[in-house]
């Protein structure tokens, strides 16, 4: 099920609560450590759709591949999310992330990110940036996990019938798990990319817990902020998921 710019209610989160401190261990999860080189990755799926009085639909998928050998590794991250109401598309977001690290030592590595964004609904044709910089795990242990980023980079944004934005940026990024026991865990993702033109703000809060060990159950909330929105659109959209995720 996917609830797209609105909230969920107090009773579907206690019941997601009670089920995430309850369930069985999920192995491989996305708040876990890659534990070797090689290949992994996962798919998740939610969707809803309404027939009758009201005709409505929904679809929020992603898709995470990750590759790592000796002190390199790499990650690919793909979104896409579509819904309608009674024929009209209410939400229509694609958005692709690559991101390289190599470590230097225990906690330090260097990074290049590039990531693109098209939202039908946010006044951008579609938005791009590249960024280099350094990264550091400032806190691990086998309950948390805290990292961040820091590093310039360029910026392309197109504006819906407007001109071309061009721009020198700086990324940070910061992310943080908590697991609650090795059956659920909590992940906080903040991401700031900051030029003179704009800037992008994402918060992703997720909360995940196991059905199986491969299949595990997932909500989200999205937070994107633009500081500085085209004229006639809101600055700030919000997302709220429940979708099954897949890990491999």
């Amino acid at each position: 099920m996917l609830v797209a710019r609105t909230g969920i209610a107090r009773p579907c989160l206690a019941l997601f609560l009670a089920a995430a401190l309850s369930g069985p261990a999920f192995a491989g999860s996305a708040g876990s450590k890659p534990a070797a080189d090689g290949w992994s990755g996962s798919a998740e799926l939610g969707g809803v759709a309404t027939t009758g009085n009201s005709r409505t639909s929904s679809l929020d998928g992603k898709f995470t591949l990750g590759y790592a050998q000796g002190p390199w590794s790499s990650r690919l991250h793909l979104e896409v999310l579509r819904a309608s109401a009674s024929g009209t598309t209410t939400a229509n977001r694609l958005f692709g992330e690559l991101d390289t690290r190599r470590t230097l030592d225990d906690r330090d590595y260097v990074f290049g990110n590039l990531r693109g964004t098209h939202d039908t609904f946010s006044g951008y044709r579609y938005q791009t940036s590249a960024s280099v910089g350094l990264g550091r795990e400032l806190l691990h242990t086998r309950a948390m996990d805290l990292r961040a980023e820091i590093g310039p980079g360029y910026r392309q944004a197109a504006i819906d019938g407007g001109p071309t934005q061009r721009d020198a940026i700086v990324r940070a990024h910061g992310a943080f798990v908590y697991r609650f026991t090795s059956k659920a865990h909590f992940d906080q993702s903040l991401t700031a990319i900051a030029g003179s033109d704009n800037t992008e703000l994402e918060s992703v809060t997720a909360l995940t817990t196991a059905i199986t060990g491969s299949l595990a159950l997932k909500l989200s909330y999205t937070v994107l902020h633009n500081t500085t929105a085209p004229l006639g659109r809101k600055k700030t959209d919000t997302y709220t998921a429940i979708n099954l995720v897949y890990s491999f």
